[in-house]
């Protein structure tokens, strides 16, 4: 790889330059990181980084991160592009090579005491709202699931009209958590900011930097690199509900004696409408 930088190093603009002297020094350092920590730590934008993978001959950035870990003896399993003709073997291996790369991914960058502080708050809180759009939603009610157990007044909205009237009529005792992979959403922002003026503290799953971002109380961070072509993986959504498992998780250590013995009803209750084996 580096033989493959220095060839096209002259072609190069003062920019790229400067990423490709990051990936040459620490090439280990650059497989393992984002496109957004690669720019950062290269003093450049993103778009710069992608130009510069594109100047090696290569589509992008997933595909940089694999040529590096090639170069390197193999190194942790990478994204692979999956597209019309992949063998459906292939195709399937791929698909847990993605998952896997994103979940090592964000194990790195993962903020324990985010998670720590994330999981008081739904603890202490009287009300609990998750809220997302899309794939998002889908890991909302899954969340709801999970902290139900051992939170109070646990519920997930997908509806952003029934988003903003809740948002409306939180307090300070209550936790906002939003989920969204791009932290974008124009109505997920919103209701953030409903929310956070009604004196709800608001828990973010997104993207650091993101206006979602700016709009949280406590941002759990989560940036993982997702291609939006048709045949791939939603790998930003597998990263969200795994960092709902570790806040349930952190909740559930968290908790006062009286909710594991409402978790022991619960449990009660449910082996009554189990049938015998």
């Amino acid at each position: 790889m580096r033989d493959r930088i220095a060839e096209v190093l002259p072609r190069l603009s003062p920019a790229e330059r400067k990423v490709a002297d990051i990936v040459a020094a620490d090439p280990a350092g650059a497989m393992g990181a984002t496109v957004a920590q690669l720019a950062r730590a290269a003093g450049v934008s993103e778009p710069t980084v992608v130009r510069f993978c594109r100047s090696l001959g290569l589509d992008g950035f997933a595909d940089l991160r694999l040529a590096l870990a090639r170069a390197e003896g193999g190194g942790a399993r990478m994204h692979r592009r999956i597209g019309p003709g992949t063998p459906v073997p292939e195709a399937a291996a791929a698909v847990f090579d993605t998952a896997i790369a994103a979940l090592s991914e964000v194990r790195r960058s993962l903020d324990t005491q985010a998670i720590e502080r994330a999981a008081l708050a739904l603890v202490r809180a009287a009300r609990v709202e998750i809220w997302g759009y899309g794939a998002s939603a889908a890991v909302a009610e899954d969340l709801a699931h999970k902290l139900f157990r051992v939170c109070r007044g646990v519920v997930a909205r997908s509806d952003p009209h029934m988003q903003a009237m809740a948002g409306a009529t939180l307090d300070g005792d209550a936790v906002a958590l939003c989920v969204s992979h791009t932290g974008r959403s124009r109505e997920i922002v919103e209701v953030a900011g409903l929310a956070a003026a009604a004196g709800a503290t608001v828990v973010a799953v997104t993207r650091p930097g993101s206006p979602l971002a700016a709009a949280a109380t406590l941002l759990l961070p989560c940036e993982v690199e997702e291609d939006t072509e048709l045949h791939t993986p939603m790998v930003s959504r597998l990263a969200h509900l795994v960092i709902g498992d570790a806040l349930a998780v952190a909740a559930a250590l968290l908790s006062p004696p009286a909710a594991e013995e409402r978790l022991l009803r619960m449990k009660a209750a449910l082996r009554q409408r189990r049938t015998e084996a």
